[in-house]
């Protein structure tokens, strides 16, 4: 009796349905089979998308593309739309108000189109992947890296980065060993590598070390935009959130003076889990051991090798040497201590020279092996500079900051404002005079080419303005203080 009053109640709800409506009512059942089919379809698609931008980006410097990350959340909003229809399919099955079904079943047709419309819209004609500029870039270095010894080093901290067992990598060594200029080749091998690492990030640390100004470099690679009144906390959890999303990086850190918690800076711990890695680069074995790093002393040059380096670098550019001069030149060769960098400073510095009273001359300077015979060697270049003028304007460049890429236009205006370069007839000659002063430093090695912001610049290694403080702490033309 009481089946028979629930299909009569249901058939007066019946005909209070017009048009569609009653379509609606009566295939709601079919209609939700091919909505539940064509989202199937959906997360199909949405998984292959998954698979190809999780393959490609550990194979390639690329991310992926915003629209494509929208969409992906938009799969998953309308997933969730279909499974509550789905629940409210199963609650109103005998429901006996017909009206309530057939609005389920309008719902259901709707949720049908939109489904077929977003799987359309996952075609994706313009592919998956951008460039990802926050991935790493090769980083220009001129030293020969050929010599067996820098071979070995290389390779020693290459075979680490490759052991999963080593999470941490503390290169040292004393200043002018090479260490920057091994862990700048290995940067640009890592590049290459990318089934390894998805990202290499390089940050220059400096002396005048702190934590927010060490910060600020990370966030720049990162391109996160910190404040300058933005507290360190904040960084630190920006930092943290962002190194945390990326997986499978190598943070190099050059020139640490000293050590400092991982977790201070937002670094997380480099894991097995997160397949990261980090590499330090300092003069100190304390810093290595204080950050839990596993060291990679830098072994000096052999005699042979440094030798071979020096004559390389000087007949370069050379007409002929004599039978004394390459003499001469061994025993010069043999006072740079080994070192590659002092050995291609005063390579830098005799190219061209035949003249056997210089020769003699480089000959008779006192050396020492200590760091401050290092400090002598370097200065020789400086002394060799023809006159006070190009003196002066080298000893100028020490006032910017470590590691900074000085504008050459910018830094003639300054010499020129200064009157670090002679009156002349016009401005356009002085400016030539400037530019001729900074191509005879950069030949001496006492600075190197770099590129910033798309303009030509220059740099000054930190050994070279170690040196040229020094000698301006001995006759003070003007003061510089860190900060």
């Amino acid at each position: 009796m009481e089946n028979i009053r629930s299909s009569i109640e249901i058939g007066k709800n019946l005909c209070d349905l017009t048009g569609p409506w009653i379509g609606y009512y009566n295939n709601l059942d079919t209609n939700m089979e091919t909505l539940k089919r064509k989202t199937e379809q959906l997360n199909g698609r949405n998984n292959d998308i998954n698979e190809e931008v999780n393959y490609a980006g550990q194979r390639s410097r690329k991310k992926q593309r915003i629209e494509v990350k929208l969409w992906q959340e938009n799969v998953r909003m309308i997933t969730a739309d279909v499974q509550t229809l789905e629940r409210q399919e199963r609650e109103v099955r005998g429901l006996k108000n017909a009206l309530q079904r057939a609005q389920l079943g309008k719902r259901v047709v709707d949720k049908i189109e939109e489904v077929g419309k977003l799987y359309k819209d996952g075609e994706f004609s313009n592919g998956l992947l951008i460039d990802d500029p926050t991935c790493g870039h090769a980083i220009p270095t001129a030293e020969s890296l050929a010599e067996p010894t820098s071979v070995r080093n290389r390779e020693k901290i290459w075979n680490f980065l490759m052991d999963d067992a080593v999470r941490k990598i503390g290169v040292h060594g004393m200043g002018g060993v090479g260490k920057t200029t091994i862990m700048k080749s290995i940067n640009n091998q890592l590049l290459f590598r990318t089934s390894t690492f998805s990202d290499v990030i390089w940050v220059t640390v400096s002396k005048a070390f702190d934590i927010k100004n060490l910060q600020r470099q990370i966030a720049k690679k990162l391109n996160i935009d910190l404040s300058d009144d933005e507290d360190e906390l904040r960084s630190t959890s920006e930092i943290h959130d962002m190194l945390s999303q990326k997986k499978r990086y190598v943070l190099i850190l050059d020139d640490l003076w000293k050590e400092f918690p991982l977790e201070k800076m937002g670094i997380p711990e480099p894991t097995r889990d997160n397949g990261c890695k980090l590499v330090l680069t300092t003069r100190s074995l304390d810093v290595c051991t204080k950050m839990k790093c596993r060291p990679v002393e830098m072994e000096l040059l052999t005699e042979e090798e440094a030798l071979n380096l020096f004559m390389n670098n000087v007949k370069e550019h050379q007409t002929m040497l004599t039978i004394e001069v390459e003499e001469i030149a061994k025993e010069v060769a043999k006072k740079c201590a080994r070192l590659p960098l002092a050995i291609v400073v005063m390579a830098g510095c005799m190219r061209g020279v035949n003249d056997i009273r210089e020769w003699r001359n480089a000959r008779n300077v006192q050396w020492l092996l200590d760091k401050e015979g290092l400090f002598e060697q370097l200065k020789f270049s400086y002394s060799r500079l023809k006159d006070e003028q190009e003196q002066h304007c080298f000893l100028y460049c020490a006032l910017y900051p470590e590691d900074h890429d000085i504008d050459r236009e910018k830094l003639i205006e300054y010499w020129i404002a200064e009157g670090l370069i002679s009156e002349m007839n016009s401005i356009e000659a002085m400016f030539d005079e400037g530019h001729s002063i900074l191509n005879k430093l950069i030949k001496t090695c006492l600075l190197v080419k770099s590129i910033a912001y798309g303009r030509e610049c220059v740099k000054m290694h930190d050994l070279i303005r170690d040196m040229a403080l020094k000698i301006t702490s001995v006759s003070p033309r003007f003061m510089v203080r860190a900060g």
